[in-house]
């Protein structure tokens, strides 16, 4: 809103280009953006988004009338974060999965949309709903890495009162079965 202002707390420093963190090799491991601090102009309140330790990669808001009739932007705040050290090399960098979570328009309530331990490789709000379409990639062969080999799922997530109600939209048996479809009329020789 108007009133509401949203400060990205970044690891970069602007006027120089440099990241405000170690050097070397590793310096790369630190996020762009690390937390958000909600300012309220009209209250002159501000919160952090939270104490946790995260990496944020994208945040999506409303930022201008055109995207106002979008039912679900209007009350949340989305993000990419990566919060969970998922292959135990003890850093949170970009080899960790991300995940969609969402807050309130100040800030408050941050909850984790998509599923833990699944890689977050697209999402999109459905239109004048509260739905949102998400595609992950799940580690079938739990090597920790995320890649081509894994499996990708579908799910919509529907904000329910104040609460995420998740739901895989085509489930195993459909999705070996399109598999074997692609297979049969592509890949396999005439």
């Amino acid at each position: 809103s108007t009133n509401q202002v949203l400060i990205p707390i970044s690891t970069e420093l602007l006027e120089r280009r440099t990241k405000f963190s170690k050097d070397g090799y590793y310096s790369d491991d630190y996020p762009r953006y690390w937390n958000v601090l909600f300012y309220n102009r009209k209250t002159g309140e501000s919160q952090l988004l939270t104490e946790d330790k995260i990496r944020i990669s994208r945040i999506y808001a409303i930022r201008d009338e055109y995207e106002a009739g979008n039912k679900l932007m209007n009350k949340k705040i989305l993000y990419e974060i990566g919060d969970i050290d998922f292959n135990k090399d003890k850093k949170l960098d970009d080899k960790d999965p991300e995940y969609l979570f969402s807050s309130e328009i100040n800030g408050a309530n941050l909850k984790r949309v998509s599923p833990i331990n699944e890689d977050l490789q697209y999402f999109e709000v459905i239109p004048k709903s509260e739905q949102i379409l998400i595609r992950t990639l799940r580690d079938i062969n739990q090597d920790s890495i995320f890649n081509r080999e894994d499996e990708s799922i579908w799910y919509k997530a529907a904000l329910q009162n104040t609460d995420w109600k998740i739901e895989e939209i085509i489930d195993s048996t459909k999705r070996k079965r399109i598999e074997n479809l692609y297979f049969d009329q592509w890949l396999k020789k005439k």
